[in-house]
């Protein structure tokens, strides 16, 4: 897990670590006050089973608060951060969802109330919130593609005004410079624009108008298949 930390997220911010820590203990702490439910006993396979758990869950937490700032600010090497954003996240709900069928498989064969039901349950929220966070991803990545084809569009007009500007003072310049009135009605020392002072920086577009109801409504969905599998554990 560590090795793997360090290849698709490199070295954990501080406030990351400190974050991860806080959800850590929390995680923990709720864990052990569900096995008490269960009457069985504490050996490996539990031990297996509950390292699993928590490194689904830091796994997704980490990846969760890079979504996150990929949403707030653009990354130095957008290629390298995507495409090892976008390999964790699958690599992520892939494995929630394979411990999840495994976990559905385990308590058909045993029959009986354990703590591997516990598990089933974590393991199914955890791959909700993993999916949740893939999804999340993806409308971001269309949002950004959304602004970026904005911009490029709006940058292109206003250049072409400027073109079109540009052409209509030398028209001018040279009517006047025909007809001999050059000085009295243009000024031929004023500057001409330039394509080049229209910068991406300048230019503000709407963006993605829909984005909030998209994850107003993935949140919603995501928050109704917790509850409903926390209301089934209870």
């Amino acid at each position: 897990m560590y090795a793997l930390q360090r290849i698709f997220y490199g070295p954990l911010r501080p406030i990351e670590i400190e974050q991860l820590y806080e959800k850590g203990w929390f995680a923990v702490t709720e864990t052990c006050l569900a096995m008490t439910i269960f009457r069985d006993e504490v050996g490996a396979w539990f031990l297996v089973m509950f390292v699993a758990l928590m490194g689904g869950k830091i796994w997704g937490w980490i990846a969760e608060g890079r979504v996150e700032i990929a949403e707030q600010q653009p990354p130095v090497d957008p290629r390298l951060f995507h495409t090892r954003l976008s390999i964790s996240l699958i690599m992520s709900l892939m494995y929630d969802m394979w411990i999840l069928i495994y976990s559905v498989n385990t308590v058909i064969q045993q029959a009986r109330p354990n703590m591997m039901i516990m598990f089933l349950f974590e393991f199914a929220i955890l791959t909700a919130s993993s999916s949740s966070t893939f999804f999340r991803y993806i409308i971001s990545l269309v949002d950004q593609w959304i602004v970026q084809r904005q911009t490029k569009e709006m940058l292109e007009s206003r250049r072409r005004d400027i073109r079109e500007q540009r052409e209509e003072i030398l028209r001018q310049r040279a009517a006047a410079a025909a007809s001999g009135e050059g000085s009295e009605t243009t000024d031929v020392d004023e500057p001409l624009p330039l394509e080049d002072d229209i910068e991406e920086m300048d230019i503000e577009v709407p963006g993605w108008e829909t984005k909030g109801q998209w994850v107003l409504t993935l949140h919603l969905v995501t928050g109704k298949i917790e509850c409903h599998v926390s209301l089934t554990v209870c």
